[in-house]
């Protein structure tokens, strides 16, 4: 008895001790409503997380336990007072050998060497993205208002793969984004203000980074991201589904699936998110006779790793590319589709 209990707590502490988590920035001049949204967020999709200080960044070096670093919504330059040089370098460092960064508003304009803000600008050490980040936007909002404004979302990124078009969202002081140094993949514009970039991402190194202009943890219409602010507004739709999407690419989920013929394609969701069904479309170079190849086992997964359909494979007697699943049995929430070796993410709505 005492050696299964010792077993068990052995394997409950190596759980904890090797678990990793998005550490969210906490601390001197963040946005405690953005803060709770995206801690709301991040639990319903399953994700773990945990708050972070400047005395924590500013007396580590240590990232192992870091799925992601996420700098939210707030004032970047009480961040860059607050966080020493040291702090700054290790972030890069982190960043650079394969983490992930996650910047919303404050944290966009934080993690770019040059902040233009109300036409004065500013240099910041981070430098992530080596460009500008540019606001506020008057034409959307004069600071420090809010509004509800649209973003066109770029279909032909290959994050997006056959997203929605276009999404209501909360603007409250956050950048647009031009740089002549960094090459980087836009998310989506701001219709509003000539559209012009609102989310980007881009690899910096062997890592990823993530630059949100708009407030996509705010769900201005629904008390499930347990903050008031905002609720006044009209939005129809939530925004979390198309951040789920987002989030996934920078958190490293990989969509590519190699076939046993040694071919390689893929995979496109639509629609994303869904209710009823989803098909899965097939890009494959070389073609093959009838797009997925047969000996692909299919698995469903919830964000806790459990598989909940029993596994399956794709029928290519059809001649059909497309493979049309029913979803409809699904409760609400994130999940994952596994062919062969490899996951997407899918929403069901």
């Amino acid at each position: 008895m005492k050696l299964r209990l010792m077993l068990f707590l052995i394997i409950i502490f190596s759980n904890k001790l090797f678990s990793k988590d998005v550490w969210i920035y906490t601390d001197d001049g963040t946005w405690s409503d953005g803060i709770i949204a995206l801690e709301q967020f991040f639990d319903y999709n399953n994700i773990t997380h945990k708050r972070v200080y400047a005395f924590d960044l500013n007396n580590t070096d240590n990232y192992n336990n870091a799925s992601a670093i996420c700098f939210p919504g707030g004032y970047a330059y009480n961040y860059k007072v607050a966080l020493t040089d040291k702090a700054v370098n290790n972030i890069r460092h982190y960043i650079a050998n394969g983490g992930s960064y996650i910047g919303v508003c404050a944290g966009a304009f934080f993690a770019s060497s040059n902040v233009v803000w109300e036409d004065e600008e500013y240099s910041y050490s981070l430098s992530l993205f080596k460009g500008k980040a540019i606001g506020s936007i008057p034409k959307i909002a004069k600071w420090d208002n809010y509004a509800m404004t649209n973003i066109t979302i770029n279909q032909e990124n290959k994050i997006l793969q056959n997203s929605q078009d276009n999404l209501a969202v909360l603007y409250y002081g956050g950048p647009y984004f031009e740089s002549e140094e960094t090459i980087f993949d836009t998310i989506a514009t701001w219709d509003d203000f000539n559209d012009l970039p609102a989310i980007i991402s881009f690899e910096y190194e062997q890592g990823k980074v993530l630059l949100i202009g708009p407030h996509l943890e705010i769900e201005e219409n629904d008390d499930r991201d347990s903050v008031n602010f905002a609720q006044e507004l009209n939005d129809v739709e939530t925004d979390w589904d198309f951040l789920s999407i987002i989030v996934n690419w920078v958190l490293g989920f990989n969509t590519t699936v190699e076939t046993n013929n040694g071919l390689s394609y893929s995979l496109s969701i639509y629609p994303n998110p869904a209710s009823e069904y989803i098909e899965i479309a097939h890009n494959i170079k070389p073609t093959l006779m009838h797009g997925l190849d047969e000996n692909q086992e299919i698995k469903i997964y919830n964000t806790m790793g459990e598989c909940i359909t029993t596994p399956f494979f794709p029928s290519t007697s059809t001649g059909n590319d497309n493979l049309r699943i029913d979803i409809s049995y699904l409760s609400r929430g994130v999940y994952y589709i596994r062919v062969g070796s490899q996951s997407k993410m899918f929403v069901k709505k």
